[in-house]
């Protein structure tokens, strides 16, 4: 008996735990995000898509860099080696976001995806216009 009760409350803590880590990663959000502000020309959330991941980071954006971070990773994408940059209502995976619109990154090797907030995607448009054989198509 004293072994359910052990493993329930350890469970208990567990979820409780989990629960408290995932309600604060948004003040951790906002905390890389003022991190970048002043060095960036462009600072919000979004959302990192990695096959069927979906992870919520902050992205910044630089003369040079595109910032992205959490509290499990810090990543970069140096903008010199993009080849492509498009924005687009539907993932590489066919699959349409809840909410937002998809930024997408191409790179010589690699493709990288963010789903931005709705209310952001015209300012991510204004400071990284689409560029590449993407753009090339819709001009």
């Amino acid at each position: 008996m004293t072994l359910w009760i052990s493993l329930v409350a350890v469970l208990a803590v567990g979820f409780i735990g989990w629960t408290l880590y995932r309600r604060f990663a948004s003040g951790r959000l906002d905390a890389f995000t003022a991190k970048r502000r002043a060095s960036s020309r462009v600072v919000g959330r979004a959302e990192y898509v990695d096959g069927n991941r979906h992870l919520d980071v902050a992205l910044a954006l630089t003369n040079s860099t595109l910032f992205y971070e959490n509290s499990d990773m810090e990543a970069s994408i140096d903008l010199e080696w993009v080849r492509e940059i498009e924005y687009d209502t539907e993932l590489a995976t066919g699959t349409t976001p809840a909410a937002g619109k998809v930024l997408r990154v191409r790179s010589q090797s690699q493709m990288f995806e963010f789903v931005l907030p709705e209310e952001a995607v015209a300012l991510w448009h204004s400071m990284l216009p689409p560029r590449g054989a993407a753009a090339e198509v819709s001009a």
